[in-house]
């Protein structure tokens, strides 16, 4: 008995969580109409209606005419109230625009764009929120319920804060529009539930430590014997920053230095620059850590190596195991990089996906 107990609620829970999606489906864009517009009293329209009722009930009994007047006139207000507030939000047109990957832990900015095609009528006292709302004593971030109004025929942009978990796709919450105008006798309110879905980059390490070293090999080329790789021919040019330290000819870097002149060092086979390789396995430091941390790390390193090689530093390029990003540099490539981290899942993880596909 106390399992079944405990089940009822689950599967009622369901149920509703199912009749409430039917009525408002996914899209990015929602125009307020009556079929997804709701109104209730609010805490004051309760107060407000024992007034009323109590009011009505001591005319009656007593008989008195000015009692019935103002009972009526109370009553007549907010029966107008209804109105006014439910119009309030009928025809409010709300599109979402796009919004931009963040990383863990980090706010999710997300811009909305609400429009008022009636043109005569300004819409006053709305308040939209993004996800659970917040405590009464929280002032700003995720949660809290943000003020705008819409003269007639007009289009205003807003910003909601949602918070952000962990990596991989994040869902955009349920949204909520509501208003009380123009007496707070009641509470209008909808729900909307955008489709878009963001990709949300692991978070930074807290304490990172500094980049590997430079090299010219690819992952592939440093996991083969020493014996198979290629060496590095005699030819000699002027140092160019980011050189390994043992590409150095030191003996003609000392007669170049003696000269006025720079150091010199062996140019690698192919003329070919030397690269920073950020590897999920191979990096200073990765055994020691779980999956997780080592994305962490990694989303880290991608930052600072873009840093440097906007400054004019080597390219860099990503290692996971079953993908690798060649080394470029620039914005595009780091968000590569990055959504590569967050779409990045463990061998378990991929075959359980692969399972629950049909």
């Amino acid at each position: 008995m106390s399992g079944s107990a405990e089940q009822a609620p689950h599967w009622l829970r369901q149920r509703w969580d199912a009749w409430w999606a039917s009525r408002s489906p996914r899209n990015d864009q929602i125009t307020l109409t009556q079929r997804n517009l709701y109104i209730l009293p609010s805490r004051a329209g309760w107060g407000f209606a024992g007034v009323f009722l109590v009011l009505l009930l001591a005319s009656i009994n007593e008989q008195v005419n000015l009692g019935y007047a103002l009972s009526f006139f109370l009553g007549s207000t907010a029966l107008s109230a209804v109105y006014l507030t439910h119009g309030n939000l009928q025809g409010v047109s709300l599109r979402l625009l796009s919004t931009r990957s963040v990383h863990a832990g980090q706010v999710l900015r997300v811009g909305i764009v609400l429009s008022n095609q009636h043109q005569k009528r300004g819409r006053f006292g709305l308040w939209i929120t993004a996800g659970p709302k917040a405590p009464a004593d929280t002032m700003t971030g995720p949660g809290c319920p943000q003020s705008m109004e819409l003269l007639p025929g007009s289009d205003a942009s807003m910003e909601l804060d949602v918070s952000t978990q962990r990596r991989g796709w994040l869902t955009l919450p349920r949204i909520t529009i509501e208003t009380r105008y123009p007496l707070g006798l009641l509470r209008a309110w909808a729900y909307w539930r955008p489709q878009t879905t963001v990709l949300i980059w692991p978070a930074p390490e807290a304490l990172v430590p500094p980049l590997p070293d430079l090299t010219s090999e690819t992952p592939l080329e440093a996991a083969l014997p020493s014996a198979s790789r290629a060496e590095v021919p005699d030819g000699l040019r002027d140092y160019r920053r980011g050189d390994p330290v043992r590409w150095i000819a030191w003996k003609k870097s000392t007669h170049a230095l003696a000269s006025g002149t720079g150091l010199v060092t062996r140019e690698p086979s192919g003329g070919r620059s030397p690269d920073r390789w950020l590897d999920f396995e191979r990096s200073p430091g990765m055994a020691t850590l779980s999956h997780e941390a080592r994305l962490s790390r990694l989303a880290s390193w991608l930052l600072a190596a873009e840093q440097d090689a906007v400054a004019g530093g080597p390219r860099y390029g990503l290692c996971l195991p079953g993908s690798e990003s060649p080394c470029d540099a620039g914005a595009a490539h780091l968000r590569r990089c990055l959504d590569a981290l967050a779409l990045w899942r463990t061998p378990t993880e991929s075959s359980a996906t692969e399972r629950r596909e049909p």
